[in-house]
């Protein structure tokens, strides 16, 4: 549960490997949407064989993230004393793999280290049809189709911490018209299960996303357990999760519009379909919720190199989980090729005046 927050200065350096081809239609800042994670298998998928070697086969990439920074709460009852924190430490490390077995099979594997544990962040085998067929299918660990959660600040938006999923699945997809439509489903075993159901496959998503013209892409998508989500393995966010009285579905819709070369919008909505029972979720707490999530953002070049984006979201039934009302500014800047520094600003209000957060983020990228 969020009583205090350490936020600050990020000094992150990655190291990836992705090719000349790509090199040039990096981003900078942000979290990693689904979309960026599609569009990374996608590439991994298309890529040819170079050599006869096994070294010819693979591609390695990597993350490294040190943070350092300070963070204030403000609670509105007088009674509890405000906090403030600081810290520096390593946040982050990834290193993945990505291996081409044949013309349409591909392995990938993602080492993370991350709250002083290191484990496997993604592992899964990826099979698809060529030129002659839009079909696919991933099987592993993964982060499943649910949602998007594109963003231009460092910190996850609201939609991403409500309804990231991360499970070993098997999902199926096909892809119409080029990459205009792409239909996917899949199954998993999630965490969260009903009172009495033995250890099975109990839950499933679909999506719809579309590219209808260059610069816009939206989709929907669906989970049949919203509590199987990554934010939910936290005990005091949902203290028995073994023993649910039923399974709650969630939804999400998002758009991105990139306009006038220099501009982009971009807008998502993550909600349950149905209320968790009183003390399903939140520890302590007396009353049913219905958790949604919100995040809207509106992205500038002001130069080549140089991105202004501000955002405005929140959530509804969010207790101490989610603020209510958020909004921030964040700037990132390409000083050198593939160097990127960000300064994050975001202000965080919760549900009946509990606490307001102010946080300040910076971030020094470096990807190759």
């Amino acid at each position: 549960m969020r009583r205090s927050v350490t936020v600050g200065a990020c000094l992150v350096l990655s190291l990836v490997w992705i090719g000349a081809a790509r090199a040039a239609e990096e981003k900078t800042g942000g979290v990693k949407s689904l979309e960026e994670r599609v569009a990374q298998l996608e590439e991994t998928m298309g890529r040819k064989v170079e050599g006869p070697g096994w070294f010819d086969r693979i591609g390695v990439s990597g993350l490294v993230e040190v943070e350092a920074g300070y963070g204030k709460v403000d609670f509105d009852d007088p009674a509890i004393e405000d906090e403030d924190s600081s810290d520096v430490d390593l946040a982050t490390v990834e290193l993945a793999v990505d291996a081409k077995i044949h013309a349409h099979v591909d392995g990938h594997v993602l080492f993370k280290y991350e709250d002083d544990d290191l484990f496997v962040d993604e592992g899964y085998i990826a099979l698809d049809g060529g030129e002659r067929c839009g079909g696919y299918v991933i099987a592993g660990k993964q982060y499943v189709p649910f949602g998007n959660f594109e963003t231009h600040f460092v910190t996850d938006p609201n939609t991403l911490v409500l309804g990231e999923t991360n499970e070993g699945a098997a999902v199926a997809g096909y892809r119409f018209f080029g990459e205009k439509l792409d239909l996917s489903a899949g199954a998993f075993n999630g965490d969260a299960q009903e009172a009495g159901d033995d250890d099975h496959i109990n839950s499933f998503v679909a999506a719809v996303k579309a590219n209808p013209f260059q610069g816009l892409d939206l989709g929907i998508s669906y989970t049949s357990n919203l509590a199987a989500a990554d934010s939910f393995d936290d005990a005091d966010i949902l203290p028995d999760p073994e023993n649910l009285d039923a399974l709650v579905a969630g939804w999400s819709a998002f758009v991105t519009l990139r306009f006038l070369e220099r501009f982009k919008l971009v807008g998502e909505y993550v909600a349950a379909l149905d209320d968790f029972e009183a003390g399903e979720i939140y520890t302590g707490d007396t009353r049913a919720r219905k958790p949604s999530a919100w995040n809207t953002e509106l992205g500038v070049a002001l130069l080549e190199n140089l991105e202004l984006a501000v955002r405005y979201g929140g959530a509804d039934d969010g207790a101490d989980f989610l603020p209510e009302t958020q909004c921030g500014a964040v700037v990132n800047w390409g000083f050198f090729d593939h160097t990127n520094l960000a300064l994050e600003y975001l202000h965080d209000e919760f549900e009946d005046d509990y606490q307001q957060v102010d946080t300040v983020t910076a971030q020094l990228a470096v990807t190759f």
